[in-house]
């Protein structure tokens, strides 16, 4: 970084600077010329000093005592060197008398300053705390003339201070001190603070001697360690504790500990925030009574500065967890809630509420059991009551409370279940056989079986309307006859209530659908009509019906055959026949009714068919002739139809077709 306010040199020793005094009297001069402007104590110096008097009598240049260069001279100049500037005040007097001016004597003096480079810093505390007062002292190196040395404080490259003194005094007078008071801040930390030492030559050239910086480390912790976790902790209950502190910098280099019994407990460190360090812990007390943590803060890399701490007291206590137990029961069978806490550390206060109304009210110093009798009933089904433990502790005035809650179950099985499928079942066709357990609770405890003459069938269940149960099995009849069924509910977790059932016997039967024959016939040649049922159980009725008039109507207990003989005629054509079997079961009241339609097909007789294939061919018969006709008349008249002709090579055919259309 250049310093410089104007550069002199690339050397230090190149400089040469010319101190003229002259006085332009009677056309003469005197001049001192040295090679650099300032000197440091103890390094090499040229000096010159020259005239323009062509006839000098006189020329001399007279130093303090014990000071002796290595001189050369001519007429006109002397030039003295100096292997080691040795004193502090270095003037140099050059005098000359000039015959060629009359005899005139001119003088010229100059000052060389000196300087040493003994430039230092007192060094700074090794951390400092934010947003506290310190100060930068900076005491320079010695100058003479003590005037041109000026101290300048540079914090990064930016000047903040600077100062130089006005007097030209001795070195020996005492150093020159600037002292920099700032306040500390997070911003300096890791910051340089420079202090610049220069020689101000004139006032637009000035040559830096000496520099040296610090580097600060600035730090914040204004508040000791707090730690949050204040409660009482269940004896062999793990909780975690945390300790929290607040406004640090640099948080990264906070170490936060945990410490109970003397011992350095294991913990983990984060940052909540670019300013706030947690530390958690975890804990189990294994005793009742107040166990002592302590959470301490400090920076490891700072040793001075010194840690802060905080510390509680935390009370391990015993408190069981409430217990109530309602048992199941129904209407009208009065059951007693019981409330207990088996084991405490302080003084109980029991309750056992029905929503906020309280019901029974004990208190203890150790475990306790109360009681509380209810009489069932249906509306109170679903009804919430409450154990509530609450502990006041021995060593903390706030109180713990815990509840646990328990629902009265009133079990409700008023109705028994019904069947609804209760028709007479056809052989060999599938049927889901359907259950209702209406108006039952707790419904999705009921349990439903289904059996078929003693035998148990699966069957699948579901809860509608929260209060009913639909169960159905699906059932394929083998065998006809009688099958009886049973529908069971019952709860499986209260075997106290018994179980309800339903049953209903279904009749299988066989009744094959009935089937009806009518041929196709022609007019006048009479025609059966066959009405036919093959296998029944029960008793039949078979009807052949023209539209709503029975033509026949037989009845038997097995298959049966019907017929009627129809004389067609042409105005029967399409006519209706229903064949209608009605079935009497053995076992059920209700008749079941099949039919089976057809329509009747009646033919034109032969003869007319004959009239109308002559008709056709005396129509195709007229054509052709006409057709005879026209081919006979075109060939008489020469006129030919050739637009369809099929084009030919054959250019005398062509010839041919030109002749006959010149025609």
């Amino acid at each position: 970084m250049n310093f410089w306010p104007i550069s002199l040199s690339k050397s230090s020793f190149v400089f040469t600077l010319l101190f003229i005094v002259t006085g332009k009297l009677n056309g003469f001069e005197v001049s001192i010329k040295t090679n650099s402007p300032v000197v440091e104590f103890g390094h090499s110096l040229e000096v010159n000093c020259s005239t323009t008097c062509d006839n000098p009598s006189m020329m001399s240049v007279e130093y303090k005592p014990g000071v002796n260069p290595n001189r050369t001279k001519g007429d006109k100049w002397i030039t003295d060197r100096f292997p080691s500037v040795q004193k502090w005040d270095f003037t140099v007097p050059c005098t000359v008398k000039c015959l060629s001016a009359g005899g005139e004597t001119k003088e010229d003096k100059c000052v060389i300053p000196v300087y040493n480079r003994n430039l230092s810093i007192v060094p700074p505390p090794d951390v400092l705390e934010v947003n506290k007062p310190y100060q930068l002292e900076c005491t320079g190196p010695k100058v003479y003339p003590k005037n041109k040395l000026v101290l300048t404080w540079l914090r990064g490259s930016e000047t903040i201070a600077n100062i130089s003194t006005e007097e030209p005094g001795f070195p020996d007078d005492g150093p020159l001190k600037n002292v920099l008071h700032f306040n500390a801040s997070i911003s300096d930390d890791g910051l340089v603070y420079t202090c610049l030492a220069e020689l101000n030559l004139d006032p637009n050239t000035t040559k830096q001697i000496a520099n040296a910086s610090v580097t600060l480390k600035t730090y914040s912790f204004p508040e000791p360690p707090r730690i949050l976790s204040r409660d009482p902790v269940g004896v062999n209950q793990e909780v975690t504790l945390t300790c929290e502190v607040p406004n640090v910098y640099p948080a990264e280099k906070m170490r936060v500990r945990w410490f109970w019994g003397g011992e350095q407990q294991n913990s983990v460190t984060n940052q909540s925030n670019a300013t706030t360090v947690r530390a958690t812990t975890t804990w189990t007390p294994r005793e009742t009574g107040l166990t002592e943590v302590s959470c301490t803060a400090d920076f490891k890399d700072y040793p001075s500065i010194p840690l802060k701490n905080d510390s509680i007291s935390i009370e391990g206590y015993v408190f069981s967890n409430p217990e109530i137990y309602i048992p199941i029961t129904t209407e009208g069978i009065p059951v007693n809630i019981t409330c207990s806490v088996f084991n405490v550390s302080g003084e109980l206060q029991l309750r056992l509420k029905k929503g906020s109304e309280i019901l029974v009210n004990r208190s203890a110093s150790t475990g306790l059991t109360i009681y509380h009798t209810v009489n069932p009933r249906a509306e109170l089904n679903g009804q919430q009551f409450t154990c509530e433990a609450e502990l006041t502790l021995h060593h903390h005035s706030n109180t713990i409370v815990k509840q646990q809650s328990a629902t009265l179950d009133v079990p409700s099985f008023p109705e028994p279940p019904k069947i609804f499928n209760r028709d007479p079942v056809e052989l060999n066709q599938q049927v889901k056989l359907t259950c209702k357990i209406p108006n039952v609770y707790p419904a999705e405890k009921v349990r439903v079986m289904w059996t078929e003459n003693g035998t148990e069938w699966k069957s699948d269940t579901n809860v509608s309307g929260h209060l009913t149960v639909w169960a159905t099995t699906p059932w394929i009849p083998h065998e006809t006859g009688l099958t009886e069924f049973v529908c069971t509910a019952d709860f499986e977790d209260y075997p106290f209530i018994l179980p309800k059932t339903d049953s209903v016997a279904i009749e299988v039967y066989v009744f094959s659908n009935p089937e009806i024959q009518i041929p196709i016939t022609t007019e006048g040649i009479p025609v059966n009509i066959t009405c036919s049922v093959f296998n029944v159980s029960g008793e039949l009725q078979l009807r052949l019906k023209e539209g709503s008039e029975i033509l026949v109507n037989r009845s038997a207990s097995t298959g049966l055959t019907i017929y009627h003989t129809v004389n067609p005629r042409a105005e029967l054509n399409g006519q209706q026949f229903t064949c209608e079997a009605e079935l009497t079961l053995h076992h059920h009241y209700n008749t079941i009714v099949k039919r089976q339609s057809a329509t009747l097909d009646v033919q034109c007789k032969m003869w007319k068919n004959w009239m109308y294939y002559l008709i056709i061919i005396a129509i195709i018969l007229l054509l052709l002739g006409f057709m005879c006709y026209k081919k006979h008349r075109a060939s008489k008249t020469g006129n030919y139809e050739v637009s369809n002709a099929k084009a030919n090579n054959n250019n005398e055919h062509q010839n041919n077709i030109l002749l006959v259309q010149g025609l």
